[in-house]
């Protein structure tokens, strides 16, 4: 681990402390790697808090709410950048608390962040989307994004024998090395049938055949010839709210798209308003 340049000074823990800080941290993210978490959720948790460490002017364990929030306060980012810190240095004192190197996790605020505006492509540009892509692999794409919420590593790691089209369904490993099932419509099925005429011989590997850069390249040329702001997040958001509005129970959404937490979920689906809630209302008593 590469140790940043030194704090203002004053501001610096004596070296040894910050040698015991490091070796907290260098556990925590083996931790971390050991629990399946992904080299870049890994590569987060040790930049941020390789930069807190070097912030604070106390051994790591002995940070109080006090020392967190002046650490906090003194940072020239936004309030996003902020709420990375904290989410890091919170995760990093619960996983303290589990191994009882603490008594209990100190008391924290969050950073208040302004809730940011997260686009989904609405039906009618997904259909838009599928005219404007030029051959079968990028129709499959759309199609596929749209029909299962899947993140964009997630599809691009997807091989042939993944994909079960007599039962319309994709396995898929996800975050953290956890594997679940998707589901797909027929209008997927059959770009599947095309693609799978198309890569004759070559069936048994990839099922695209491309790196989630040569897919984000995909999406950002068809964003730019039709206007249409699309990504792969923001078909899971359009995955999430369409499946909602079409009466699946948000457990069921939660699970096709991976999520850990059903408050992710629920931010996803943000934009299922009380309108489609009075359309799926059944009275109580009949």
């Amino acid at each position: 681990m590469k140790l940043p340049p030194s704090a203002a000074p004053g501001t610096e823990s004596r070296p040894s402390d910050r040698t015991s800080s490091l070796n907290l941290l260098i556990n925590f993210i083996a931790d971390r790697r050991s629990r399946g978490l992904s080299p870049r959720t890994c590569q987060f948790y040790e930049g941020y808090l390789t930069r807190f460490i070097h912030g604070v002017n106390i051994p790591l364990l002995e940070a109080a709410k006090e020392d967190i929030a002046r650490f906090l306060d003194s940072l020239q980012c936004g309030p996003g950048g902020k709420h990375a810190y904290y989410r890091a240095i919170r995760a990093f004192f619960g996983w303290a608390e589990s191994e009882e190197l603490i008594d209990k996790v100190p008391r924290m605020v969050a950073p208040k962040v302004p809730r940011p505006l997260r686009p989904a492509v609405n039906l009618v540009d997904v259909s838009r989307l599928l005219i404007a892509a030029a051959g079968t692999r990028d129709k499959l794409i759309i199609s596929l994004l749209a029909d299962t919420g899947l993140r964009r590593a997630e599809l691009c790691s997807v091989n042939w024998e993944d994909v079960d089209q007599e039962r319309d369904i994709i396995r898929v490993w996800g975050k953290g090395a956890k594997q679940r099932l998707v589901r797909f419509g027929p209008q997927t099925w059959q770009l599947l049938q095309h693609w799978r005429t198309e890569c004759a011989g070559q069936v048994g590997g990839s099922l695209l055949g491309m790196k989630p850069t040569g897919m984000q390249d995909v999406l950002k040329r068809l964003g730019d010839q039709t206007g249409i702001k699309c990504n792969a997040h923001a078909f899971r958001r359009t995955f999430a709210c369409e499946s909602v509005r079409n009466g699946l129970n948000v457990f069921y959404v939660q699970s096709l798209l991976g999520h850990s937490s059903l408050t992710m979920t629920r931010i996803y689906a943000e934009q299922v308003s009380s309108e489609d809630a009075i359309k799926a209302y059944k009275p109580i008593v009949v």
